[in-house]
């Protein structure tokens, strides 16, 4: 099978040797050059370094580059023009005198430009740049020795010959890179890539980038320090999940094979059934199930075994603690779940206090305060824990959902979003596992605030969960990653190519789904001082919720700056969070008049009980405007390029009760057959009916496999990398990333190992030119590999466009998989096209890629502005031509 060949393709993988293998012992030692080499800046845009963007791949990029302090090269940030060769003392060290491990920071500046007269022009766009530092790791001895080298704050890096994207560019330090590297030196070139979201916009535009390199011994590595359990209540854990991160670090493929208790007082077993597999080089989060045995020990002992293959010994791994921290009744506390993508995370949860229960009704049901963290925050903290400690008896369930990692992945959207209806799910399992007694909770009626990112995260479940939001407060929050920091230097393209970008950003435009969080009780705070998030962002969006007769409330703290103690807990928020949260809160009523605004309906729950499937054009917002003529009894809807909609079961009653006016046309909703059970649909011929065929999913796209690329993170169950032999190295950085940045497993398999019945979604890599991968669901020929004319692209007309093999020719684009579920596929003619294509798996916030992209080799210096096309698919998979650029 071909997983036993990708078992024997080991070597594909990061493995440098300059000197034969001696196998006779030596001193273990590594290092860091003192002295590196920069060549800078140049400009970027705002998240572009994805698409490359790097203006030295036009002259065969920087590792074909030597050091001469005479060289220059042309930049449009530089004064003259032009940069040169610059050299910078790293600050190195090793770990406790250990030859072993070896650090090094680097310092990153360019004076040769003045970023003052730039920023005063083009304000933190400017403070964005690229350049490169080239240096050296030096492995002691006289043997080949396996590296783990962690590379913090960087997005893209060269060692010898080997290329790798994505690195570490958040410093989560969960997925370093596995090397095999021979004795002697080895350079290493990084691609520094100043980013204002990641590295702030105050100060002189510096860059801190932290190297760190390991020795290994091999084996599988049990990583101390990632065991998540949950708390422990009155004796019991408040909930039965755990996990801890797995690496491999043999040239051989691992397979875990049990995870073990060793002090009796627990019991572990695996999610998975064994063998746990992990291909060279690889880190996987192990989910498992954890219940008490007996009694109240404070703390976890457990070990691994496993097996290398082409090995029949059965190795343990060291023994690895794990405190459970034991919490009263009222306190905050660490709930473990499960994320749709298959991983266990974790939220901290608030149970409502007793003197709040005091006065509340014996049989009521309180809503819950969903406070979503900052970036670069960790929900398990005191500062989170903390938040609403001036606010104790808040009648409500308060829970901290952790998005996963601290930067909540993907800015609390798809991703993160996901997490947060988990943790909510996760409350009625905590009322069962730990007895509860007092009040349920009413998970569809929610308070949500935030702060920094946070505050984005609650525009974007306002805009997109209406139905569920009973009060918002966004503290010190940004309106959208576009207005953040501006787009504006990204490489001059066509265009149509920008607004196809900008299209496949327009589900995060807060600005253009306010509409949706009309007649929700809204405070907005923000301090005058905000050096990191500007007051500009709260004042505009005021200003434009005036402007649609959306009035909410606002106030901006004098003398105030970002953050500081009690930020969400301050008056005029207390007040707010009472009057939200009173004791007889306000049945939910249907306002007679209301807008909704709708971006990717992929991601849009219910307005007014109103739930749009598909939009007629994609990249374009759909839109209705409802009106209830209360005398006449019939509700108008208008609607603009929405092709698809239903109505929730909950607001059955509403819907039902009066006669239905769509764009002009009298609708009789069916009495026999239940409201979720119905659609109306826009024909071709502009008329409107009523449908109960619910095959429709089974021929078009709907649900979770709408949107762009980014729809790839809503996936249920983990994922699934198909590869050869021949991409096996790419498909295990591809694991790397979606590991690193969104804690999301990926298992690295052969093709014919695919269960087709398996919902998550799935990664094909596919090379050259004898044709793609076959769809699981079945046939599906609008992108498609012809091996005597090239990569074919058709549109809905039926015209094909054809892209002769070339080198650095590659794509990656979405199909239909099995179940609602999604295939990303990443095709290339040869190593180079398949490299570039692998970049674009989605990883980074704000980098706009649409459905299907077909990249070149221009797009390496060019960056979006040298695709060869791209563009939206339709509700039937075929390309968008009206949104497309073939």
């Amino acid at each position: 099978m071909l997983i036993s060949l990708l078992s024997n393709w080991f070597h594909l993988l990061p493995m440098i040797t300059q000197q034969p293998f001696n196998p006779s012992p030596s001193p273990a030692s590594i290092s860091f050059s003192e002295t590196w080499h920069l060549l800078g800046p140049f400009q970027i845009g705002t998240r572009e370094a994805t698409w490359g963007a790097d203006p030295l791949e036009q002259i065969g990029g920087f590792r074909s580059l030597s050091y001469n302090e005479s060289d220059s090269y042309r930049s449009s940030l530089a004064v003259n023009g032009t940069v040169g060769w610059s050299t910078l003392t790293a600050e190195s060290s090793s770990s406790a005198g250990n030859p072993g491990n070896a650090k090094a920071e680097l310092l990153v500046r360019f004076d040769n430009t003045d970023w003052q007269s730039l920023q005063s022009v083009y304000g933190w766009a400017a403070l964005q740049y690229q350049g490169w530092a080239r240096g050296k790791i030096t492995v002691g001895g006289n043997q080949q020795r396996t590296v783990v080298f962690y590379t913090d704050q960087v997005l893209e890096f060269w060692i010898d010959d080997e290329h790798q994207f994505g690195g570490d560019f958040y410093g989560y330090r969960r997925a370093p890179l596995v090397l095999h590297l021979g004795p002697g030196n080895h350079q290493i070139d990084i691609r520094i890539t100043r980013d204002v979201r990641a590295m702030g916009g105050v100060g002189e535009p510096t860059v801190r980038i932290g190297l760190e390199a390991e020795i290994s011994e091999g084996g599988l590595k049990l990583v101390e320090g990632t065991v998540l359990l949950p708390d422990m209540v009155d004796g019991r854990l408040v909930s039965s999940l755990g996990s801890v991160n797995l690496r491999n670090e043999e040239h051989h493929w691992i397979d875990v094979l049990s995870l073990e208790a060793v002090n009796v007082s627990f019991t572990l077993a695996m999610k998975e059934n064994p063998p746990f597999r992990l291909a060279p080089g690889q880190s996987r989060p192990l989910s498992f199930d954890v219940a008490l045995a007996y009694d109240a020990a404070a703390e976890v002992v457990f070990e691994i075994t496993y097996k290398v293959e082409h090995s029949t010994e059965v190795i343990r791994t060291s023994q690895v603690r794990q405190a459970v921290h034991s919490r009263e009744a009222e306190e905050p506390q660490k709930v473990t779940y499960l994320h749709p993508g298959g991983i266990v995370s974790y939220a901290i949860l608030r149970p409502p206090s007793a003197k709040a229960l005091r006065y509340a009704c014996p049989n009521a049901s309180l809503a819950v305060v969903i406070g979503l963290h900052g970036a670069g925050v960790e929900t398990d903290s005191d500062l989170v824990r903390q938040t609403f400690k001036d606010a104790p008896d808040l009648k409500a369930w308060v829970l901290f959902p952790s998005g996963v990692t601290t930067w909540s992945g993907d800015d609390w959207h798809r991703w993160g979003s996901a997490d947060t209806e988990a943790a909510i799910a996760a409350i009625p399992e905590w009322i069962k596992t730990v007895g509860w007694n007092g009040p349920n909770a009413d998970i569809n009626r929610r308070l949500v605030t935030g702060h920094s990112n946070g505050g984005q995260g609650v525009w974007y479940a306002l805009t997109h969960t209406p139905d569920n939001i009973v009060g918002a407060t966004p503290v010190s929050g940004y309106s959208s990653i576009q207005a953040y920091v501006p787009y504006s230097f990204w490489y001059e393209a066509d265009p149509g190519v920008n607004a196809i970008l900008q299209s496949a950003l327009a589900d995060y435009r807060h600005e253009l789904l306010l509409p949706n969080g009309c007649g929700i009780p809204i405070h907005q705070q923000h301090g005058s001082l905000d050096d990191n998030v500007p007051p500009f962002h709260s004042r505009r969006l005021s200003q434009i919720q005036s402007q649609i007769d959306c009035p909410s409330e606002y106030v901006e703290l004098p003398g105030k700056g970002h953050w500081f103690q009690g930020v969400m807990t301050t008056q005029t928020l207390l007040e707010f969070y009472a009057k939200v949260l009173g004791d007889r809160p306000a049945p939910a009523s249907l306002s007679s008049s209301f807008d909704i605004v709708v971006a990717n309906p992929g991601t849009m729950g219910s307005k007014g009980g109103i739930i749009v499937d598909q939009l007629t054009t994609p990249g374009r917002p759909g839109r209705i405007k409802a009106e209830h003529d209360v005398k006449q009894s019939i509700w108008h809807l208008k609607t603009s390029n929405i092709h698809r909609l239903h109505f929730s079961a909950a607001a059955a009653r509403d819907w039902t009760r009066s006669k239905l006016v769509v764009d002009g046309k009298k609708l009789e909703l069916l009495r026999d057959v239940p409201l979720s059970g119905q659609w109306l649909v826009h024909r071709p011929n502009e008329s409107w009916e009523v449908s109960c065929d619910s095959l429709w999913r089974n021929r078009q796209r709907h649900g979770r496999q709408l949107g762009a690329l980014d729809a790839m993170l809503d996936t249920s169950g983990r994922y699934m990398l198909l590869t050869s032999s021949e991409t096996l190295s790419l498909a295990v950085q591809v694991s790397r990333n979606f590991f690193q940045y969104f804690g999301a497993d990926a298992e690295v398999i052969g093709p014919d190992q695919l269960n087709p019945t398996e919902g998550g979604n799935r990664v094909i890599m596919s090379l050259g030119s004898a044709g793609l991968m076959p769809a699981t669901a079945g046939r599906h020929d609008t992108i498609f590999v012809d091996e005597k004319k090239g990569l074919c692209v058709r549109g809905s007309n039926g015209r094909l466009a054809v892209y002769a093999f070339t080198e650095g020719l590659g794509a990656i684009f979405l199909r239909p998989g099995t179940n609602g579920s999604l295939e990303l596929v990443i095709w290339a003619f040869d190593l180079l096209g398949l490299r570039f294509a692998a970049r674009m798996v989605p990883m980074l916030t704000g980098v706009g890629q649409p459905d299907f992209i077909v990249v070149g080799q221009e797009c390496a210096w060019k960056g979006a502005a040298g695709v060869v096309a791209l563009g939206h698919l339709d509700n039937s998979w075929n390309v968008a031509e009206s949104s497309a650029i073939l």
